[in-house]
């Protein structure tokens, strides 16, 4: 079993270029997943991030067409 390695908002941020701070929002607004390890200790992943990315990730669409999100499936 291959588990994949939990970071702090702090660490995640460093990687990903945002600050602890903009994680922690994501966190809160329940756009970016984590797992709780205790009710003051929460941790992220780098899949995670990357399911946040797509879901996230707008494409602009030319004048009177709605806005399409990308597909970003592999």
């Amino acid at each position: 079993m291959n588990q994949e390695r939990l970071l702090s908002p702090k660490q995640l941020g460093s990687i990903v270029g945002l600050s602890a701070a903009q994680i922690r929002v994501l966190m809160n607004d329940g756009r970016l997943e984590f797992v709780e390890i205790s009710s003051k200790t929460k941790m992220l992943t780098i899949s995670g991030w990357e399911r946040f990315q797509r879901s996230a990730t707008k494409v602009k669409a030319p004048e009177g067409e709605e806005p399409k999100v990308a597909s970003g499936e592999n």
